[in-house]
């Protein structure tokens, strides 16, 4: 369960609470988090437990997606890194416009 708040938390760094309802971007927390702890529900009773939810699970695999995305950036981030590329794209866009 706290791994489900942690994901919600991390959640609030993206513009995903503008466009998915509030129990879209919770059940995809759910989802993400007993896929990171193997949940204790057997496969089938939470294959049924998501069905029985009437939530779009289109709309869910998004948010998971996205949420996927902001963790692959987080495993990338090196502060040292940062000045350096600042720089490159004031001086990327100094190019362009000139």
């Amino acid at each position: 369960m706290q791994a489900s708040w942690s994901i919600i938390n991390d959640s609030f760094i993206t513009d995903l609470s503008l466009v998915y309802p509030p129990h879209v971007i919770a059940v995809a927390a759910l989802f993400l988090s007993r896929v990171v702890d193997q949940g204790s529900m057997a496969e089938l009773e939470a294959q049924q437990w998501f069905a029985d939810l009437n939530v779009d699970m289109t709309d869910v695999l998004q948010v998971v997606s996205e949420l996927i995305e902001v963790y692959k950036v987080w495993s990338g981030y090196d502060e040292a890194k940062m000045p350096d590329l600042v720089i490159r794209y004031i001086a990327d866009i100094a190019a362009s416009s000139g």
